[in-house]
């Protein structure tokens, strides 16, 4: 999702994050309720066919996933590109309404919004390792942007406008227990030091209506690029350049990062102080939009296939743990729900912690294994070698152990 201001091309002045805006439900009343096509959209190409994934890249189990998990009943809302109705999305999809074409949210040119609700909640397939983190689940489509598509001004199709009518449409939705953002609209820092354009409070207050009405909402950090300048990680809670919405509202979502293959904070996700949790931002195969099958690529305009990896998955993982939690706690208030997820995250330098989707279950944390007793000195040099080769490699077990246990995000 593009920012409604261009971001200037000159180097970003980093300044202290500012406090986001109060809700706005006077800047969100008079935008559209009903769902209807942007102006002058216009389309930039046929919609992209999806490369088949290797075996090989099937066939591992998301991460995040946990024996037993299901969501049974727990209705999951994406505001997003679309959901096409894939046959492995077996709770369902239906349309909460498209705010970009004005049609259907069961369609998804970019292939983005189907990729996430698998994650969320694809069923097992019979010959791969696919599968979502509350594959019980049920999910509502809203389209809110796409790449695929420019208004008569050139702008992408989807604003914090579009997106805070698209919060509003899935708030409005009854049974909505989880609304899942996988977008980021970004603006320079210092540009909001005068305060922040009506849109954003109007996105804002649909947040909070969400947050209010008891949903749990989850929104991606948003990945550093030419429309998100990157925030020094080590710096980024004192002072930043580019800030991202509706992750900046984190106190009404719960804002996610990304981490790499090695379980480390991805560089590509971008830092900022309201991020409360990460999860695995990698997805080496995801539902595909245009068939029945699976695919290893996203395309965006005028670029070549690129492979499903960023914070807007992260996202999804998080958001089908919430899925599971409010499925097995259905009393649990949302906000509480966030907090669980947080307070039971594993601790990862550089980050506020990763998703344990056994630990947020189980409601605490593993306790750390016991440190084995050193042996014995014999008091000779090579003794004291041996006791330090062996501290390492129990060092390295203990990091072994502690990556297991946290090993389903």
């Amino acid at each position: 999702m593009a920012a409604a201001t261009p971001i200037a091309a000159d180097t970003p002045i980093a300044v202290a994050p500012p406090a986001p805006p109060a809700p706005d439900p006077a800047a969100l009343a008079p935008l559209p309720r009903r769902p209807g096509a942007l102006a002058g959209l216009a389309p930039l190409g046929a919609c992209p066919a999806g490369i088949a994934p290797t075996g090989f890249d099937a066939l591992g189990a998301d991460p995040a996933a946990v024996p037993g998990g299901d969501g049974r009943g727990v209705l999951v809302a994406l505001g997003d590109s679309g959901v096409a109705p894939h046959p492995r999305l077996g709770g369902g999809v239906t349309d909460g309404g498209d705010f970009v074409g004005g049609r259907t949210a069961r369609t998804d040119c970019d292939g983005h919004g189907t990729a996430v609700a698998g994650l969320v909640a694809a069923v097992p397939g019979p010959d791969d390792g696919v599968v979502g983190v509350a594959p019980g689940a049920r999910i509502l489509a809203v389209r809110a942007d796409s790449s695929w598509y420019r208004t008569a001004d050139g702008a992408d199709a989807g604003d914090e406008a579009t997106l805070a009518r698209a919060v509003r449409a899935a708030a409005d939705e009854p049974g909505v227990g989880v609304l899942t953002l996988a977008v980021a609209a970004c603006r320079p820092d210092a540009e909001l030091l005068g305060g922040a354009p009506p849109a954003l409070g109007a996105l804002r207050a649909a947040v909070r209506e969400a947050a209010d009405r008891g949903v749990v909402v989850v929104a991606a950090v948003g990945n550093v690029g030419p429309a998100c300048p990157a925030n020094d990680p080590a710096q980024a809670a004192l002072r930043v350049v580019t800030v991202p919405a509706p992750a900046w509202f984190s106190d009404d979502v719960l804002t996610v990062g990304s981490l790499d293959d090695a379980d480390r904070p991805d560089p590509t996700s971008l830092a900022g102080p309201w991020v409360r949790l990460a999860a695995s931002g990698r997805v080496p195969a995801a539902l595909d939009a245009r068939s029945a099958g699976l695919t290893a690529d996203l395309t965006l305009p005028g670029s070549a296939p690129g492979p499903i990896v960023g914070t807007s998955f992260a996202a999804a993982r998080v958001a089908g743990a919430a899925a599971l939690l409010r499925a097995r706690f259905p009393t649990m208030p949302a906000r509480e729900v966030v907090e669980r997820l947080v307070r039971t995250a594993a601790p990862v330098e550089g980050s506020p912690g990763a998703l344990d989707v056994p630990a947020a279950l189980a409601g605490t944390r593993p306790a750390p294994p016991a440190a084995a007793a050193p042996p014995a000195s014999s008091g000779t040099p090579v003794a004291l070698v041996a006791v330090g080769a062996v501290a390492v490699v129990l060092a390295a077990l203990g990091v072994v152990v502690a990556r297991r246990g946290r090993r389903p995000r």
